[in-house]
């Protein structure tokens, strides 16, 4: 209904005034931040599972007395190994968007777009006021559906990427806590390549040490399930600011941009 009578010339008032606003020195920012921590958090999902890739060929062997007893920890990170490759496929997915938007926020902030916008909808508005008929034009119709739509969209992305920013700053411990876990993690799998190489001079240092076999396997799966979990999280995290929320977006400007329409295309 608030575009019936003097609706859509206000509405394009404020769609002319809107366009010369630039973003992308906050949107920008803010797609950079994340961009940042995206990458940082796929780098070092692609050397865990470098690291996880190496251990699973890596077999610790011990005879003591002639009696020999090999651990195989690659068997027991599997699990994990797997959930990575599909969590860095995420993160990597996640870095193209961000730059989608990067790259959307930029097109909309160049100065001759926003002021040709700014100067359509001011020639649009003035045809509204002063020329009412000329409102029921078929090509007034489609000039105000598109000025609606691109003052949306304009402004959708940067909503979203602010919205974004702020979510993975409440979730920044909880992030902090699972990114130390998995570095942890790799540095213990690392660990397994050292111990290997260095097999020989482990049993003179520690006999006993290498003779607890069940302890190191069990220490190897506590840190793997650790890892696990720490994944998960990091997982729903990037899922729930990258996939979902852009998605509850991208419908409520299509529900938003369809009343609107609707509204003003109706006899």
């Amino acid at each position: 209904m608030i575009f019936r009578g003097r609706g859509p010339f206000f509405l394009l008032i404020i769609c002319a005034l809107l366009a010369v606003v630039p973003l992308a020195g906050i949107a920008g920012q803010d797609l950079s931040d994340m961009l940042r921590t995206t990458l940082s958090v796929y780098a070092l999902a692609r050397g865990l599972n470098a690291v996880i890739s190496m251990a699973q060929g890596t077999s610790l062997s011990v005879e003591p007395m002639g009696v020999g007893v090999t651990l195989t920890p690659g068997q027991v990170l599997d699990p994990l190994n797997d959930l990575v490759e599909q969590f860095a496929l995420l993160l990597l997915l996640a870095s193209a968007s961000l730059g989608v938007q990067q790259i959307i926020v930029e097109l909309g902030d160049i100065a001759v777009f926003r002021y040709g916008l700014s100067a359509l909808c001011l020639a649009l508005a003035v045809i509204y006021y002063f020329r009412p008929q000329l409102s029921q034009a078929k090509l007034s119709r489609w000039l105000f559906g598109l000025i609606v739509v691109m003052t949306l969209l304009r402004f959708a992305v940067p909503a979203m990427a602010f919205a974004s920013e702020q979510l993975q700053d409440w979730l920044t411990p909880e992030r902090q806590a699972a990114v130390a876990v998995l570095d942890e993690t790799q540095s213990e799998v690392a660990a397994i390549q050292y111990e290997s190489a260095d097999a020989e001079r482990s049993w003179y240092q520690g006999l006993r040490e290498n003779l607890d076999i069940q302890k190191r396997l069990q220490s190897i799966e506590s840190r793997a399930e650790q890892g696990i979990e720490a994944a998960i999280y990091l997982f729903a995290e990037f899922i729930l600011v990258m996939l979902l929320l852009p998605i509850l977006t991208a419908l409520l400007v299509y529900r938003l941009l369809s009343r609107l329409l609707r509204d003003n295309t109706s006899p």
